[in-house]
């Protein structure tokens, strides 16, 4: 009977025991469950602060390496730094930098001082600053001035800081201003520094929430309690304000939706933990999801939708860092125009234009070409190919011919054009700094050489500009010492042959160059920003020789850079005051090129010009746009037939007609007539018959020396007027 009972009470102790562990397994299973919740409620709040907190630091290193990307490459132009150390400074400066900052979305404060530490110009919104900069924004605007090219780019550390200014809290970095080219001479006395700043405004922080996908983001100057914040440092590493938003709380949210199920017991205990574990993975993936999001944000351009320069060269560094067989090609494209399309109708037309413009090349190139925007109108294409093909070239001819076509923007048709540097490399030997100045150089080049063309890198193509770079030192060394020599071509009257005038030529022998054309020395002023300089040289020679030169009038050639100075007018009435003069016996003549794309300034000049008694020429007549209405407006002194013309009747067979009725135009508009070219007897008596009233040519003269002309003039000329 023993046997029975002990068996129950065994069955039962089994039982109770199986329970108790049961009891106890589910308890411990279940303290570790809602301990494991707990922790992946907290696991989710922290990973979700700190990819807000991430994102919030990639939010403000984006803006800092916005601004400090466009300090930069405004700072280290060769453009830059020669148009500062021209006499058209600050003209130069408040439309490069100043009148960009209203609508420049990279800053909205442009300050450049000297190398004393002088303000040149500052500019806030596109207006100028009423007060001193470091009134404006405190004893760090000195500081960061100071300490401007002293801290690099080093560790990891963009120079660019937070300071407080009157309008709130501003991102502030300040660069010197120097040549790109390391064979630029450089004088640290003239190097200017250029200051940005971008101020932390609500539109700012809305776009940085919206971008970035921090709701409720704020900027306050004390750290607000209960929330995340993100210090902004000045250049002593203090916090002058924070970042703030709320935890979103994922975890905790995830928590409170599933506390009533917890409670339901043991019997769907493994329904519950399927449904947490799932519910964490999908909390995970969409905290990844976000990060992705965040980081494919940061590498976008804004207004394309196309790849920004910041991921060209995350692409290349990667080409440089994974090399193997095969061959990469960087194609550099530049719209043509584009700036007149802004003049004309505005920035949000040309943004329309850049965003159409894009959208052509995504349609036209492969699939397999990178596109990306680096900013402006500039565009860049990345094409890799394996070791068994080539690099093709179909894809900048596919680039082009996009960009090289009429474009509808709403009741708008705009034709634009482009050029396209390219230069490409073997995968296995890529340098990516190589490969992108390679590129820029060509596409250098290929806007040199007018619109619509493609320029690929070669050797040869760095030897040329490398010589052009030479010559423009030369060409500076000579302008500072004055050697550019003015020659001086006679002006003949018609109805009685006698000397009128002169006009004078500027020419430039060098030692190491020899005698270098006009054609070739005077577009490498107006590129590097000399043609000022050599324009006055030339100039103030000129009326200074023919102050010996009675009743003898002197014409000097001007540039379009120079009549777009609002101070050319107040130079030349210096010099003449300077000379003692007539301004009478002074005429300057301009082409039509800035009469067509700068009217109003070119208008204001000739007035100015005209008001002080000098005497203004068009030249080149007939050869380019000129109207009757251009004519009239401008009220010229005098026309100057090019001579294209004149050489065409001796080739042509309505070479005279053309000559009549272009001299015919003229006169019947009361303008005096010059005209150029003339060699022979026969373009002299055609010119004479058609009314001309001056003549200038070889028949009469080559252009000669000032002590050629004192001797010639005072001879042949003088007796022949006697």
């Amino acid at each position: 009977m023993a046997l029975p009972h002990t068996d129950n009470r065994r069955r039962r102790r089994a039982v109770l025991i199986v329970a108790l562990l049961f009891i106890l397994v589910a308890s411990i299973f279940a303290g570790i469950v809602f301990r494991s919740v707990n922790a992946m409620k907290d696991t989710a709040n922290r990973i979700d602060d700190e990819r807000a907190l991430d994102a919030t630091t990639a939010a403000v290193d984006a803006l800092r390496t916005q601004l400090f990307g466009i300090l930069h490459d405004n700072a280290t132009w060769d453009g830059a730094y020669k148009q500062l150390n021209s006499i058209n400074r600050k003209y130069w400066i408040t439309q490069n930098w100043a009148n960009t900052s209203l609508e420049n979305p990279a800053y909205d404060t442009a300050v450049v001082t000297n190398a004393r530490g002088n303000v040149i110009v500052a500019y806030k919104d596109g207006k100028e600053l009423t007060e001193p900069p470091e009134q404006f924004f405190g004893d760090h605007f000195t500081t960061i001035v100071r300490n401007a090219d002293q801290l690099g780019e080093q560790a990891g550390i963009i120079p660019v800081y937070a300071v407080r200014s009157k309008s709130g809290v501003a991102l502030m970095a300040a660069a010197k201003i120097r040549p790109s080219s390391s064979s630029t001479r450089i004088e640290e006395r003239n190097l200017y520094t250029l200051v940005m700043a971008r101020h932390l405004t609500t539109q700012v922080i809305g776009d940085l929430s919206q971008s970035f996908r921090i709701e409720r983001l704020t900027l306050s100057l004390a750290r607000a309690d209960n929330m995340l914040n993100v210090p902004l440092t000045d250049i002593e590493g203090k916090s002058i304000s924070y970042l703030s938003w709320p935890s979103k709380l994922p975890g905790s949210r995830s928590f409170l939706t599933v506390k009533t199920q917890l409670a339901v017991g043991a019997a769907i205990l493994a329904i519950f933990l399927t449904g947490i574990a799932v519910a964490g993975w999908v909390a995970v993936r969409k905290l990844r999801q976000d990060e992705a999001a965040a980081r494919h944000a940061a590498l976008k351009d804004p207004l394309t939708g196309l790849w920004n320069r910041r991921a060209l060269l995350e692409h290349l560094a990667k080409l440089t860092r994974n090399p193997h067989e095969g061959n990469v090609e960087l194609c550099l494209l530049d719209l043509d125009g584009f700036k007149r399309v802004n003049d004309a109708w505005g920035h949000a037309v040309g943004d329309e234009l850049i965003a159409d413009v894009a959208r052509r090349l995504q349609k036209d190139l492969p699939p397999t070409a990178l596109l990306a925007r680096l900013g402006g109108d500039e565009f860049a294409i990345v094409v890799t190919t394996g070791l068994d093909a080539s690099v093709t070239e179909d894809v900048a001819e596919l680039a082009l011919s996009a960009a090289c076509d009429i474009f509808h923007l709403g009741s708008r048709q705009i034709q634009v054009a482009g050029s396209i540097g390219r230069a490409s490399a073997r995968l296995t030997d890529i340098s990516m700094d190589g490969l992108m100045r390679a590129a820029d150089i060509a596409l250098y080049s290929a806007k040199n050489l007018g619109r619509g063309r493609i320029v690929t890198f070669d050797s040869a193509l760095e030897q040329r500009r490398r010589d052009d770079m030479m010559m423009e030192q030369y060409l500076r060394k000579t302008l500072e010492t004055e050697g550019i020599e003015v020659f001086y071509q006679p002006l003949v009257r018609t109805i009685d042959q006698t000397i009128c005038g002169v006009e004078a030529l500027a020419r430039w022998s060098s030692s190491p160059l020899g005698r270098v054309p006009p054609d070739v020395f005077i577009p490498i002023a107006e590129k590097a920003g000399l043609i000022d300089m050599l324009g006055l040289q030339v100039l103030r020679k000129a009326i200074q020789a023919t102050t010996a030169w009675p009743d003898v009038g002197v014409c000097v050639n001007v540039s379009p850079v120079q009549l777009q100075d609002n101070g050319f007018a107040h130079e030349v009435e210096a010099i003449l005051t300077e000379a003692g003069i007539d301004p009478g016996r002074l005429t300057l003549e301009i082409t039509e090129g800035v009469l067509i794309s700068h009217p109003e300034q070119a208008l204001k000049a000739i007035t100015a010009l005209k008001g002080l008694g000098v005497g203004v020429a068009l030249d080149d007549f007939g050869t380019g746009f000129a109207s009757i209405g251009m004519l009239r407006r401008f009220a010229f002194d005098r026309v100057k037939v090019d001579k294209s013309l004149v050489a065409a009747l001796d080739t042509e067979q309505d070479a005279a007609a053309v000559l009549q009725a272009t001299i015919a135009l003229a006169r019947a508009m009361g303008i005096s007539v010059t005209v150029e070219g003339v060699e022979t007897e026969l373009q002299a008596g055609a010119a004479s018959l058609y009314g001309c009233d001056v003549m200038q040519g070889y028949l009469y003269s080559k252009p000669m020396s000032e002590a050629e002309m004192m001797e010639r003039y005072f001879t042949k000329w003088k007796s022949v007027s006697q």
